[in-house]
């Protein structure tokens, strides 16, 4: 309930340092100065002294820390209660949702079911999809949000919470509107000779790291570029601008009105389903077991 540069702010307190409070945050150092600039120009003060020791409190900051801790106390005390509340109207699933995580994922999976456990509300908390901080927002669920939808396939992600399968996404190619392949209704591993196809970087991602071997064994024509380890808008964004190809995913057709998501005529796709805290909640644990049960059937 409390502000993300409130949040980071403590953490930097209690570490005396960016790096270390970025760690703990699993964001960069750049994005934790960031939000601390964000939230001295808030105040208009300066809330840390900043040293090749570390960082101090200025007065302003003792400030700020001693209030910010009765705010952080005061929050997770509110959220106990409305949750003990909400028990009693039902059971209140938040699910994060970006365009990268669309909600509906969930909930289309969910549609059958809702009339059995009518108990189920969910409310949709929205969320960024950056590259920098998508870690730290996972090894967060819990406390803002209790599950986010997508394909996740990336074994640095899958440290920090469980993961359910609710099904298969096809590989797709985005290509610029205006591009000799944008008329194209199915294209052929063949139509990619001579271009450049950006794709996630290989070494966190089975998955991603087999498709690369493939296009390298079957297909070296095809001009492969690593971006990052994960995508974001401006992933998109970047193709659209440079006319460059994007490997993308049935899902995301909808993403970017400048690009055209096309299927190609191969037989490569990847799990999507739902990412929750290692340790769920009784109420959470028991609507993840629903869904099991329904993937089962």
């Amino acid at each position: 309930m409390i502000s993300r540069q409130l949040q980071v702010f403590l953490r930097v307190a209690d570490c005396g340092s960016f790096s270390k409070a970025a760690a703990q945050l699993f964001v960069t150092p750049a994005s934790v100065m960031k939000q601390i600039n964000i939230l001295e120009n808030m105040y208009g003060t300066e809330l840390l002294k900043r040293s090749n020791r570390g960082v101090e409190l200025t007065e302003a900051g003792k400030i700020l820390y001693a209030d910010g801790q009765k705010m952080l106390a005061l929050s997770k005390e509110t959220e106990a209660k409305i949750k003990n509340a909400g028990r009693h109207a039902g059971i209140t699933i938040r699910l994060g949702s970006s365009l990268l995580c669309p909600s509906r994922l969930l909930l289309d999976v969910w549609a059958p079911l809702q009339q059995k456990y009518r108990q189920y509300k969910f409310r949709i908390v929205p969320f960024e999809d950056t590259k920098e901080e998508i870690i730290s927002l996972i090894a967060s669920l819990g406390e803002r949000m209790d599950i986010i939808a997508g394909s996740f396939n990336s074994r640095t992600m899958l440290k920090y919470a469980d993961h359910l399968q609710l099904g298969y996404s096809k590989f797709c190619i985005a290509v610029p509107k205006g591009h000799r392949l944008a008329d194209k209704k199915l294209l052929e591993p063949e139509d990619l000779y001579g271009e450049r196809l950006m794709l996630v970087k290989s070494g966190d991602a089975e998955l991603i790291d087999s498709f690369y071997e493939l296009m390298r064994q079957k297909h070296p024509q095809i001009q492969l570029e690593e971006t990052s380890y994960y995508y974001d808008i401006d992933t998109f964004n970047v193709c659209e601008q440079t006319g460059t190809l994007l490997l993308t995913l049935d899902l995301w057709a909808d993403i970017h009105p400048s690009l055209i998501t096309l299927p190609v005529n191969w037989e490569y796709k990847i799990p999507y389903g739902i990412l929750y805290p290692k340790n769920p909640t009784p109420e959470l644990k028991e609507f993840i077991a629903i869904l099991q049960q329904k993937n089962i059937k």
